[in-house]
């Protein structure tokens, strides 16, 4: 398929486009195409006795691969090594990638929330009054990146911690896959209503555990701890849900 600005174009029955057409075509410049050529990862006709080039549907099909990761944030070098490689390569690769892609839109989240929180405070007190650690202990999720602001021996430490390895905990925390998250905000809405309060909760990557492990630690002491298989956000966020619930209201005072 032919794209023109990033939709599908049908244009006229042609076997070959000379190089001037194809960067109108896809809005690069001829530079770039002959740039691409170079480096291997495209490849061109020439015409009988002229320098000039002439592409293909198949190499404009290619193109159009290249131009894809190019917008996903993918360096010439690795697209040239994934078009060069297998498709074991390619999905590793795509995985990859949507690992850090999660990871930067949590820490986007976070850093959204302090910028806020911080124009807050900033409204009702100077700057040299401010506190980290009271803006950040009531976050029920910090990056590895705020998570050393807050001292573990502070007074204002959690009860739980819930660690994740990686890349799970990206799929658990997105509020458009697993949710956890809001659904502990709203689980202690409900305990709150059987004057069962939710104590104090981090939830956390921890690049040392096993990629889809969860642990879950009250009070220091390992409550529970589970491996996902190929299970769905979703369901992994109501797990950890009904374990945080359980063992509250096993702990609530009496």
């Amino acid at each position: 398929m032919l794209l023109r600005n990033g939709k599908p174009e049908v244009i006229r029955i042609k076997q070959r486009w000379d190089i001037s057409e194809i960067a109108e075509l896809y809005q690069i410049s001829a530079r770039t195409l002959r740039y691409y050529e170079e480096i291997g990862i495209l490849k061109s006709h020439r015409k009988t006795d002229s320098k000039y080039r002439e592409y293909d549907r198949e190499q404009c099909e290619r193109l159009e691969v290249i131009l894809l990761l190019r917008r996903l944030s993918f360096s010439i070098k690795m697209i040239a090594e994934l078009l060069g490689g297998n498709d074991e390569d390619f999905r590793t690769a795509l995985q990859e990638k949507i690992t850090d892609n999660g990871r930067q839109l949590l820490e986007m989240r976070e850093t959204d929330r302090l910028l806020r929180d911080l124009a807050i405070e900033l409204s009702r007190k100077p700057i040299t009054d401010l506190s980290t650690t009271n803006i950040l202990s009531g976050y029920t999720y910090l990056t590895n990146k705020t998570e050393g602001m807050i001292p573990m021996n502070s007074p204002q430490n959690e009860k739980y911690r819930v660690a994740m390895g990686m890349p799970i905990c990206l799929e658990i925390c997105n509020e458009n896959a697993g949710g956890l998250l809001e659904k502990i905000v709203a689980l202690r809405s409900e305990l709150e209503k059987t004057s069962c309060a939710l104590p104090k909760i981090r939830i956390y990557d921890n690049a040392d555990l096993p990629a889809n492990q969860v642990l879950v630690v009250w009070d220091g002491k390992e409550v529970w701890r589970k491996n996902f298989q190929s299970t769905d956000a979703v369901i992994c966020a109501d797990e950890i849900v009904v374990q945080i619930r359980e063992n509250c209201l096993k702990n609530r005072p009496v």
